[in-house]
């Protein structure tokens, strides 16, 4: 073989290298969940494999634990071009669209079962309702349900007038309900939550049991509520500019990578959230029985009532929890609920 013949062949490794360099993509991505949970190491491993099927053409970079800010910190930095994406929570999915909440409404459903057969007819409207914000919607995660955690015991609604109630930034529906009820809410991202419960700026959260422990918000409070409010969704959501530069093969992978791995996540919180309740007795956390009724169908009546006004000022869409509450009903008089 020639010099000639060699040095061409060491010019095509070597532009075949710097397009390979030039055509790499990077989405950068930010999470609330700790470093070190389960849902941070499928997300690491769904990165794995994105970068596998696209030959290292596309690699996901992780932000976790709140270092890039709350979920409006977050959007905004999505929208000036500093992340390609976030695991937001129900409050800040609702920033991006307020229909997106409508699985996070309280007492709209009583078991999993329920949730995913609404689920089956909803996702493809919430998908269209965010995408209309340049939005894609790549992955719904199930978190469970939550209590309400308290440094003193909460059996029934009275007892929520002396509580200073943490709400989610950006929740303006969970704090209408609160205050609805009676309760002094504290509105704080999610970052601030341990040191207010320490400080005792706030004395009662609504989280799910998973991550009360993954927070390390047990430590802050002594009661659990026996009683579920409303259902824990984190929703993954991606710049539709920042995909729109991939090659459709590999914004195709992204998408249908990250959708795979969420349904997964399901299984696996639902399993996190029961290891976690029995951690929290374990803790010393008590489980508190509340009175039934009346005081179970008031906070039903207080439900309603703030989704009333809701709908009225034009901050929520009333056909479409029209239609999930329809569907729950559907799914209930199929199964004898």
């Amino acid at each position: 073989m020639t010099r000639r013949r060699i040095a061409a062949i060491l010019a095509l490794c070597i532009l075949g290298t710097a397009a390979r360099g030039v055509s790499a993509a990077t989405l950068k991505i930010a999470t609330i969940v700790p470093a070190g949970t389960s849902f941070l190491k499928q997300l690491q491993s769904a990165g794995d494999t994105i970068a596998g099927r696209t030959d290292g053409r596309v690699e996901l970079k992780l932000f976790p634990g709140g270092v890039m800010g709350n979920d409006r910190a977050v959007l905004r930095k999505i929208s000036i071009g500093q992340l390609d994406g976030a695991v937001v929570s129900s409050g800040g999915i609702s920033l991006i669209h307020p229909d997106a909440q409508v699985y996070s409404l309280p007492f709209v459903f009583r078991n999993y079962d329920e949730l995913e057969y609404v689920r089956q007819h909803i996702d493809p409207v919430i998908r269209e309702r965010v995408a209309s914000k340049g939005y894609v919607l790549a992955g719904i995660s199930e978190g469970g349900f939550t209590y309400l955690f308290s440094r003193r015991p909460l059996r029934k609604l009275e007892d929520l007038k002396e509580a200073r109630v943490w709400v989610p930034e950006g929740d303006d529906i969970t704090a209408r309900m609160f205050e609805n009820a009676g309760a002094q809410t504290v509105s704080l991202p999610i970052s601030d939550v341990f040191t207010s419960l320490q400080t005792g700026l706030i004395d009662t959260v609504t989280v799910n049991p998973a991550g009360a422990i993954a927070l390390q918000w047990h430590t802050g409070v002594r009661y659990q509520t026996d009683a579920p409010l409303l259902f824990l969704v984190g929703m993954l959501v991606f710049d539709q500019h920042a995909l729109a530069e991939l090659k459709p093969a590999d914004r195709d992978t992204v998408v249908d990578v990250m959708r795979s791995t969420f349904d997964q996540l399901d299984e696996v919180n639902r399993e996190n959230n029961r290891e976690a309740m029995k951690a929290l007795r374990d803790q010393g956390i008590q489980l508190v029985e509340p009175t039934r009724p009346p005081s179970e169908r008031r906070w039903v009546d207080i439900a309603h009532q703030t989704l009333q006004q809701l709908e009225s000022e034009g901050s929520f869409d009333g056909a479409l929890l029209d239609r999930v509450h329809g569907l729950v009903d559907e799914y209930r008089r199929q199964h004898g609920g």
